[in-house]
């Protein structure tokens, strides 16, 4: 069985702001998830409704990641400790095992990795994984390389998230990223995205670059279904969708 992720920004954010992101919960549930990415943009008040949030994923017994649009490192390369706290402290009320994050502005001769290692020790119970986002710095396969080669050196653990499509929106080239990247993931985003940029569902037919993602990492490798979601109900079919191409990818490798 495959683990994926329904992340609640797949569903129509008018509904998901008014009903509640625990009000979805059910329904990922019994579409066969493995578990759900709460977003903290999606939160009026971040540590609101975490509560009730919490209580309905525990009742479904679903793996839970807390995603916080911040960034790990600020304007002057120096690290974004009191939003990292703020965050790390809503994803154990909310029982995420874990949370993540954006690169930020990042410079290796600048950024104290030493005072981040300081920090996770502090959290041993929630990793910390950061993703390549839409931005010029923070989407940048160089920057991103450099980081986490620095915290792999220092032994701090960071993880990634490995998000398909937006490189697109940052310009780089996803065969450069997944040759300089892959050995840091633990957590797939995928996208299709076309021309504009913009995001779209995941097609079946078509040599999508989302696709060449899904085929370089394991087939247990947690996967995150991050596009818009339209009805709801069909959330189901997308899940089945990648059960299927894993099994035939897993095929094709036995048969070479």
């Amino acid at each position: 069985m495959q683990k994926v992720i329904i992340p609640l920004n797949a569903f129509d954010r008018f509904e998901v702001l008014e009903n509640g992101q625990e009000s979805f919960i059910e329904l990922i549930a019994q579409s066969g998830a493995f578990g759900v990415e709460i977003r903290r943009e999606l939160l009026p008040v971040p540590e609101s409704k975490l509560g009730r949030i919490r209580n309905e994923i525990d009742n479904h017994r679903l793996f839970t990641v807390y995603s916080a649009p911040i960034e790990l490192w600020k304007e002057d390369y120096q690290l974004n400790v009191s939003a990292l706290a703020e965050v790390f402290q809503e994803a154990m009320l909310l029982g995420a095992k874990w949370v993540k994050v954006s690169l930020g502005q990042y410079q290796k001769n600048a950024s104290n990795i030493r005072e981040l290692a300081a920090f996770l020790n502090q959290h041993k119970e929630i990793q910390l994984l950061v993703e390549n986002d839409q931005t010029l710095h923070g989407g940048n396969v160089r920057l991103l390389t450099s980081f986490f080669e620095n915290v792999t050196e220092q032994q701090v653990p960071v993880k990634m998230t490995f998000d398909a499509g937006n490189w697109y929106y940052s310009g780089q080239r996803v065969e450069e990223a997944l040759e300089q990247l892959s050995p840091y993931v633990i957590y797939l985003h995928l996208k299709q995205v076309e021309e504009g940029p913009v995001t779209v569902p995941l097609q079946r037919e078509g040599n999508h670059s989302w696709k060449q993602v899904l085929r370089n990492f394991p087939a247990e490798m947690l996967k995150a279904l991050e596009f818009p979601i339209e009805p709801k109900e069909r959330t189901k079919d997308y899940i089945h969708l990648i059960s299927e191409l894993a099994v035939e990818s897993e095929a094709i490798s036995c048969n070479s």
